[in-house]
């Protein structure tokens, strides 16, 4: 009978429960998940609205080809934590390195700079995905002592299946519990 009062999470479930309990604490009362379409939708939005020298602009073929790279990256900064500057402080283009490096550090720089503009159309629309709910909670726990104490204490056991495989985020709340 013991065994059903122990709690069994993925990562987004545990955050999405932190964050149901405490949405005072979140003042995310108005967001909806984003569906894959909205996403979609959205990624559109932002390259629509890179000047015309932008890195990531095209004029031939598919003009969205970027949709899926910064997808890829901006999922990448959020399980890992880094933030857009800590990127731009690693990309360092040597004068030794091939042209084809230099322009694919320009093309990380160009999408990195686009972060925090997509970051706003989704609040705009009053959308969050999964990943952005890891990085509320381990803000809202770095910030409130007394809120992650409540969790600290709830959960005094943690077992990590499979911890290898663990992002840069998950990581951290595990350390923070």
């Amino acid at each position: 009978p013991d065994a059903y009062k122990v709690n069994i999470y993925t990562f987004h479930a545990f955050c999405n429960d932190v964050i149901q309990e405490n949405l005072s604490q979140f003042e995310k009362t108005a967001l909806d998940p984003v569906s894959d379409l909205e996403k979609i939708e959205l990624f559109k939005e932002l390259i629509d609205s890179f000047p015309k020298n932008h890195p990531l602009k095209r004029y031939r073929g598919d003009v969205y080809f970027e949709i899926n790279n910064l997808d890829r990256l901006f999922s990448t900064m959020k399980k890992e934590g880094w933030t857009a500057d800590f990127i731009l402080e690693k990309v360092d283009i040597k004068k030794e390195k091939l042209e084809e490096e230099t322009e694919r550090m320009e093309k990380l720089r160009a999408a990195v700079n686009e972060f925090d503009r997509f970051q706003t159309l989704m609040r705009k629309k009053n959308r969050y995905d999964f990943d952005d709910m890891i990085t509320w909670v381990i803000k809202a726990f770095e910030e409130n002592k007394n809120l992650l104490a409540g969790y600290q204490e709830q959960f005094l056991y943690l077992l990590v299946d499979e911890f290898q495989d663990s992002s840069g985020t998950q990581n951290r709340i595990v350390e923070l519990l």
